[in-house]
């Protein structure tokens, strides 16, 4: 988190009513509960679904009941409510210059519909300044109660991706931390991917490997190690495990999701376009995750 202290706002959760949201709230709730910390719900009126209505009024209902929500699981005196007209990815993001975590479904109102990652939820794990958490809501219509989440504990890890990025090496610190207060296994990943995936494949079965092939691998392995070491070194308390995976990265990891409390991953990794604060792996991982995903800039 840069150094700076980020209590005014506490958790901040964007809540728009949708099936998303409510998850992103709900869990943002509990982790507020369990964190002893002020819950900020925040919701952006949009004057043209209905221009009768006056700007207050717009954003006001879905702020209610966020609130009677969050309430089942907070005090009251824990929550705070935040409404405000405008874009609701730069009014998470101007919130989250004063909060510690930043929680986001992936679905909205305004979702993109052809199975892309929603507009606000992407922006905003670009943008925030500090992490953020995205829970992916449930696919179609969004009728029915959507499955609560996984959350990390004895019986779901943490799952940090790392690689030799700055980005990389604030997730494993930010993983280490939500491990640590779960009591959650912290599990440290690194996916070799090669020039070739297939050209890899080819050489290790039927060459034994070549020497890209066996550096790349090692290259993979120390550092799960070195990490693994580091950690239990600083945080003996903390269970590790470690494991290098091969193929593609976002893939790789967003299958760990299956069975993870958590996946903690960097906002850019070194295969990170130019020009794009939210990287392609990060981008796949929070799109296709089971599990909610935590983008550490």
């Amino acid at each position: 988190m840069n150094g700076q202290a980020r209590t005014t706002h506490g958790i901040v959760v964007g809540y728009d009513g949708s099936a998303g949201s409510q998850l992103a709230l709900e869990w943002a709730a509990e982790t507020a509960r369990q964190q002893g910390k002020r819950l900020s719900i925040v919701h952006s009126g949009d004057m043209a679904k209905d221009p009768t209505l006056s700007q207050e009024d717009a954003a006001t209902s879905p702020v209610d009941e966020g609130s009677e929500r969050a309430g089942a699981i907070l005090d009251p005196s824990q929550i705070e409510t935040l409404a405000m007209p405008g874009s609701p990815a730069s009014q998470l993001v101007e919130a989250s210059k004063e909060a510690d975590l930043v929680v986001v479904g992936s679905h909205g109102h305004g979702r993109v519909r052809a199975g892309l990652l929603g507009s606000t939820s992407y922006t905003v794990a670009a943008h925030a300044h500090c992490p953020v958490v995205v829970l992916r809501g449930p696919a179609g219509d969004e009728s029915g109660a959507a499955p609560k989440p996984q959350r990390p504990g004895p019986h779901h890890n943490v799952v940090v991706g790392i690689d030799d990025s700055e980005a990389s090496k604030r997730a494993l610190d930010a993983a280490v931390e939500v491990a640590e207060r779960e009591g959650a296994v912290l599990h440290v990943v690194r996916v070799a991917h090669a020039r070739s995936m297939e050209a890899w494949a080819y050489a290790e079965t039927a060459k034994g490997g070549t020497d890209e092939t066996h550096e790349i691998r090692e290259s993979a392995e120390k550092s799960v190690v070195d990490a693994g070491s580091q950690v239990r070194a600083e945080h003996p308390e903390v269970i590790v495990t470690t494991e290098v995976l091969y193929g593609d990265a976002g893939q790789s990891l967003a299958d760990l999701g299956a069975t993870a409390g958590l996946i903690v991953v960097g906002s850019r990794g070194r295969g990170g376009f130019s020009g794009m604060l939210l990287g392609s792996v990060s981008h796949r991982i929070i799109h296709d995750a089971a599990c909610p995903v935590m983008v550490v800039r």
